[in-house]
């Protein structure tokens, strides 16, 4: 059995989101770096598109400088917004606040073991049953082998807590009692890591486990 519940992250969950924010230095490290590499792009196409500035004047050098300067900083906000950190965190922080978390909670007796890769940590193929159908939910990562779950996983019952749709657990608790896999399966090969056809952390694969192979 899985069961699926959203609910409103409460204070403790949200004071353990909000640690992950980017603090004010990495902001502006981030901010500065980007300026950085945006203005010398900038400038030194100017150079070449107008080789005379270096015969300019020092005050109309100077203006040019920092025209660029301002282009360059605007830029970089852009792009720390868009594709690196954010200068800000209200955004997130708000979302946090307002978010929700995805509670799964998973009975089963059957699991499927594969083994790591790489160190990656190992990997479990769960039996579960979804609105009266039975599917595989996939767990993997380094957590599966340390702490409790060294020792007492696969479990007969346990929780999760995440992001809904992320592969990343805000928690993982083991509720029930250690049972043995049916078998252990060989890492996955080279070819399924080119073309990335391999499930991720969390996925709820639409197969029973007797399909698995």
């Amino acid at each position: 059995m899985i069961k699926y519940t959203l609910k409103g992250l409460n204070a403790e969950q949200q004071a353990q989101q909000l640690k992950k924010l980017p603090s004010l230095y990495k902001r502006l490290e981030g901010f500065v770096t980007a300026t950085v590499v945006v203005y010398l792009i900038l400038f030194m196409a100017l150079h070449v598109n107008y080789k005379k500035l270096g015969t300019e004047p020092a005050a109309t050098q100077i203006i040019a400088c920092l025209l660029v300067l301002a282009i360059a900083s605007a830029l970089a906000v852009f792009i720390c917004n868009k594709f690196v950190t954010p200068l800000s965190n209200a955004k997130k922080i708000s979302a946090i606040k307002t978010g929700q978390v995805e509670i799964i909670t998973v009975k089963t007796s059957r699991a499927i073991k594969r083994a790591d890769f790489d160190d990656f940590g190992s990997a479990f193929y769960i039996d579960v049953t979804d609105k009266n159908r039975k599917k595989t939910l996939f767990l993997w990562g380094q957590y599966l082998d340390e702490g409790d779950c060294q020792n007492n996983f696969p479990n007969t019952e346990f929780e999760i807590i995440r992001q809904p749709g992320s592969d990343e657990f805000m928690s993982f608790r083991l509720l029930g009692q250690h049972f043995k896999e049916d078998k252990t399966l060989p890492p996955f090969d080279k070819k399924i890591w080119q073309t990335g056809a391999y499930p991720v952390n969390g996925d709820l694969l639409d197969q029973s486990i007797d399909e698995i192979t």
